[in-house]
């Protein structure tokens, strides 16, 4: 089984609020997120963060104390002592995006902006920037984030991070939910998904069938949620 949960942050959380998810995280990580600039790269994080928590809290029977993540020598998040528990973190702008399950998973959302073509063609395999080439002016900047979530969604689902250079394989994305990855070195689904006309999200897993729909949590959910345990 896996799931997709995700979360629209507001503009301004409220000082109750906030203060409340910091007391559920550790003090290392209540560290490193009061070190942020800008207090919307904050929100993402404690949201992000206590998210995962509550899936864990819900789905494993563990107490929130008991909770400790490590992460690998790319930094690829885990949970510590469980290994039949996969996990995937990715936030943008107003959205936080969660993915996870019994086998390895990962996923991306990023914000559509205007970009610099010349970026895909360091970045992107011969045939990704021929394919992307090839379509019209104004569906190329939306198939340059379908190519980037799709590749991105591969990397953080190996954990190697971009020691694995985004060159080294293609992804096509045929329509119709048809997305094929050459050389397929490890059997993985991809699938993408519409939650936001100004994002693309998409996700990867290895060896299991990513779900059809996605999940929805308001963020008062999530904290109403949290001081029930």
């Amino acid at each position: 089984m896996t799931e997709i949960i995700t979360l629209q942050i507001p503009q301004i959380v409220e000082h109750q609020d906030y203060n409340f998810l910091s007391t559920l995280i550790s003090n290392n990580r209540k560290e490193q997120i009061g070190r942020y600039i800008y207090k919307e790269d904050a929100y993402r994080s404690l949201f992000a963060e206590s998210l995962v928590r509550l899936v864990v809290i819900k789905n494993l029977a563990m107490q929130n104390r008991d909770i400790y993540f490590e992460r690998n020598a790319y930094g690829k998040p885990s949970l510590q002592g469980v290994e039949n528990f996969h996990f995937n973190i990715s936030h943008a702008g107003c959205w936080v995006v969660l993915i996870w399950g019994e086998t390895v998973v990962g996923i991306d959302i990023e914000r559509i902006r205007e970009i610099d073509f010349g970026l895909a063609n360091r970045f992107f395999s011969d045939v990704e920037y021929s394919d992307m080439m090839s379509k019209q002016e104004a569906e190329r900047l939306e198939y340059f984030y379908d190519l980037w979530t799709l590749k991105e969604s591969y990397i953080k689902a190996l954990g190697t991070g971009l020691s694995t250079p985004l060159d080294t394989f293609s992804i096509r994305n045929l329509g119709g939910g048809n997305i094929i990855m050459r050389p397929e070195r490890i059997h993985c689904e991809f699938k993408q998904y519409s939650i936001d006309p100004n994002y693309k999200l998409s996700a990867c897993a290895f060896g299991n069938r990513l779900p059809n729909t996605i999940q929805y949590y308001h963020y008062k959910s999530l904290i109403n949620e949290m001081n029930n345990y």
